[in-house]
């Protein structure tokens, strides 16, 4: 697993759900997961970004209905297969 450098959110017009789903989007295109890789533990990125685990998860499942993670339940989130 890479170990991206996350950094907390910043307050901004975005909803916080909207700004998390645009930083994992752009970690994710900029090549710090790849496809088939996993997504750190809910409760680690939500620590690392500063947020609840509810922000986190509403914004992760955002990305699962744009084809751009797949969650696994009791397993983990991974890139989806084919995503760069």
């Amino acid at each position: 697993m890479t170990s991206a450098s996350v950094q907390p959110l910043k307050a901004n017009r975005l909803s916080l759900s909207a700004q998390t789903q645009e930083y994992l989007l752009d970690l994710i295109e900029d090549g710090a997961y790849h496809a088939g890789e996993q997504l750190p533990s809910e409760k680690e990125l939500a620590v690392q970004l500063g947020i609840s685990r509810a922000t986190l998860r509403e914004a992760l499942l955002n990305l699962e209905q744009d084809g751009v993670v797949v969650r696994k339940h009791g397993v983990g989130t991974f890139v989806a297969p084919g995503y760069e």
